[in-house]
């Protein structure tokens, strides 16, 4: 994750990070738009900016979180799961557990998580690793609820997480992977 804060620094040049750009309307319809898009980039740097930021950076953009904007963090942790598989990249699923984690609490139905919660889970053992383990990599950076949902979730009978019990599925290969 260090790759991340640094990255982030390098792109912000000391501009305080807001998670309020992810309220704006560019956003309708984010999970369907073509996958890489540059909203991608605008999610991820929220995302960096909590990762790379301080406890109380970190508490800002959380507490800048509102339902549409964790709409948004959702949407893009299922499109990470998607991008981890086509390059095979666990730094992928990373951001995508964090944002998922920072969603949590704010969404209008927190069950709405669990579809991404699949797929980042079934995109883990498709590139070699396990929900556990990508948890275990962001578990300190994550706040109280999301790292409590996350557990919950991985916690489940392998059957209540497939991708079938909670309606998602794969489609394409390679550079066309998506969970849908």
């Amino acid at each position: 994750m260090a790759t991340l804060a640094h990255r982030h620094a390098e792109e912000r040049d000391g501009e305080p990070a807001s998670s309020s750009v992810l309220r704006d309307r560019r956003f309708n319809g984010y999970l369907r738009i073509k996958l890489p898009h540059a909203l991608d980039a605008e999610v991820e740097s929220v995302v960096t900016a909590y990762v790379a930021g301080s406890a109380s950076t970190r508490q800002a953009l959380i507490d800048g979180l509102g339902e549409r904007a964790a709409g948004v963090l959702s949407a893009y942790g299922q499109r990470m799961a998607s991008v981890a598989v086509r390059i095979r990249s666990v730094d992928a699923l990373r951001r995508g557990a964090v944002a998922v984690a920072l969603a949590e609490g704010f969404l209008e139905d927190r069950r709405d998580n669990l579809f991404v919660l699949a797929a980042v889970h079934d995109s883990a053992s498709l590139i070699g690793t396990s929900l556990a383990e990508v948890i275990d990599d962001v578990k300190a950076l994550l706040p109280p609820v999301g790292l409590a949902a996350l557990h919950e979730f991985e916690q489940r009978e392998e059957r209540d997480k497939s991708l079938a019990a909670l309606g998602i599925r794969r489609s394409g290969t390679g550079q066309d992977f998506l969970y849908l």
